[in-house]
């Protein structure tokens, strides 16, 4: 896997991340892999995600799911609006 560098959301750069899902591990270790590496990149909008990823627990039909979503990218988006701006931090 090739690295990049990784930026938050204050546009800091964080380092070269090169996080690798393993195939053999679960879905919640890897998320927890996830979660780990998002902490270190941003540990505000790591919150944020996986305050909201229950959200995404989906059964049933298409058009449910579909609405389950939108209601998960709802709750991120308004999260997110609701965090101070970096630009406005700067200017105190």
């Amino acid at each position: 896997m090739e690295s990049r560098k990784v930026y938050n959301s204050q546009g800091e750069c964080m380092g070269v991340g090169a996080m690798k899902f393993e195939l053999s591990n679960s879905l919640d270790d890897n998320l927890d892999l996830f979660r780990v590496e998002a902490e270190k990149i941003d540990p505000e909008c790591a919150k944020i995600l996986f305050d909201n990823l229950g959200l995404l627990d989906m059964e049933g039909d298409g058009a449910r799911d579909r609405a389950t979503i939108g209601d998960f990218h709802k709750a991120v988006s308004a999260a997110l609006d609701a965090l101070p701006n970096p630009s406005e931090k700067t200017k105190s």
